[in-house]
């Protein structure tokens, strides 16, 4: 992910020959071994694919006794791990929106700020 005029935005590569969507920090294309890719902007709404709740959270999160992570799909393919902003009602294929926002405080007391997903009621 880049920051773009104090914008987190959600930012893959798409591979100029192949098609693989890949986490931008990969230098070639993981299928096909290619080095020239587009930059793809994951827009809209998502699905969640996948959830776990998680009841012994990391050092960073001991202030929550657990809280939902999960893989959503954006319409264009790009996939993204991330906090879930609830733990009811949560189901497979349902839609939810990213927010950016401050998960946290590192153990070194800094600020760190990800994108979360929202349910769409």
């Amino acid at each position: 992910m880049k920051i773009l005029k104090d914008v987190e935005k959600i930012e893959w590569k798409k591979c100029n020959i192949c098609g693989l969507l890949q986490y931008e920090d990969h230098l070639r294309c993981l299928k096909c071994k290619n080095n020239d890719f587009e930059r793809i902007e994951a827009s809209g709404t998502c699905k969640l694919l996948t959830f776990t709740i998680l009841k012994a959270p990391p050092a960073e999160f001991r202030d929550r006794q657990s809280y939902a992570l999960g893989i959503v799909e954006f319409e264009n393919g790009i996939r993204v791990l991330g906090q879930i902003t609830t733990q009811e009602n949560l189901k497979i294929g349902i839609e939810l929106k990213p927010v950016y926002k401050k998960i946290c405080n590192n153990l070194d007391g800094n600020e760190v700020h990800a994108h979360v997903f929202k349910p769409i009621n």
